[in-house]
């Protein structure tokens, strides 16, 4: 069983990330850590208990609220367009009786990395902020983990904010940049793969007929978010009644990571130049310019194999 720390900007597709990683038996969540992002930290610090509380683990976890800015102090308009007003495509979750954890994130993180000595994994959803700030109380924060999965980036295809950056990277690019250079034993799964992997109407209503009963409010849930996701899919990239897995791919990679195909590669992020903010600058040369470990990112991925395996937990 994996121990994991999930840091998130809980919108539609972390909504469905999460549920997966509170049903899988292969998981045991350490916390939650928030950000901006898909809503403010706060907001996204609430959906994820209601979540939990959906979800019935069996288990207490605790939610800690993270960053709600960039390291330079910037916050996008967040995507109300893509995730509703609340962060949730406006679905409307029984309110949960727990409460967030009062501490920072950047402590949490590496007070658990102390605590599990070796044995935590990290899985981001969001932007790097929390990490940047874990990393400057604690360098060494790389050498504690066992490995940390980041949902960002483009490598070689066009990115989502522009042609050369993915939102979560360049959301807070300089955090991106830090982390990325840190040392940490890191594979990014980017949009590459990311784009590659659909969630259709007909998946889901599938599940709907043969999912546990115990997992009923959960897919009824699944289903009504996304309705609104489906439709910034039609809008934005022509899709019907699907829509790509972000999220929900990074923590099945998380989980199984040979569900892929990998790179290797030194690479960094653009933050200075604003025109190329956000960008990943690999570094594949035989005499590299980078003085930093490597990180994996992923190129290719069964992606019928992670959409079956996403709901057969449910």
């Amino acid at each position: 069983m994996k121990h994991i720390i999930v840091d998130c900007d809980t919108g539609i597709d972390d909504s469905i990330a999460i549920l997966y990683a509170l049903k899988s038996k292969k998981l045991h969540i350490e916390g939650f850590t928030t950000v901006y992002g898909n809503t403010s930290s706060m907001q996204a610090a609430e959906n994820t208990l209601r979540l939990i509380k959906l979800a019935k683990c069996g288990y207490d976890i605790p939610v800690i609220v993270g960053a709600n800015e960039s390291l330079t102090g910037e916050v996008e308009p967040y995507p109300v367009h893509i995730h509703g007003e609340n962060g949730i495509g406006n679905v409307e979750l029984p309110e949960s009786e727990q409460m967030p954890l009062n501490e920072e994130a950047a402590d949490f993180i590496i007070r658990k990395a102390e605590e599990l000595g070796g044995d935590l994994t990290i899985v981001t959803l969001g932007r790097l902020t929390n990490i940047a700030a874990a990393l400057e109380k604690d360098p060494r924060l790389p050498y504690k983990i066992k490995h940390m999965a980041v949902m960002g980036g483009n490598f070689h295809k066009p990115g989502n904010i522009n042609v050369y950056a993915e939102a979560n990277i360049y959301g807070d690019a300089k955090a991106s940049d830090i982390v990325f250079r840190a040392g940490f034993p890191m594979t990014v799964v980017g949009l590459d793969v990311t784009m590659e992997t659909f969630l259709s109407a007909r998946d889901i209503s599938l599940l709907g007929k043969y999912c546990r009963e115990e997992n009923r409010e959960i897919v009824e849930y699944m289903q009504s978010v996304l309705e609104y996701y489906f439709k910034f899919s039609y809008e934005s990239m022509g899709c019907l009644d699907c829509s790509v897995v972000h999220d929900p791919l990074a923590m099945l990679i998380a989980e199984d990571p040979s569900i892929g195909e990998y790179r290797m590669a030194r690479a960094a992020v653009e933050y200075e130049n604003e025109e190329f903010r956000g960008m990943i600058k690999l570094d594949e040369g035989f005499i590299p310019v980078y003085d930093h470990e490597e990180i994996h990112y992923c190129v290719r991925v069964d992606s019928g194999l992670a959409v079956r395996r996403l709901l057969s937990v449910f």
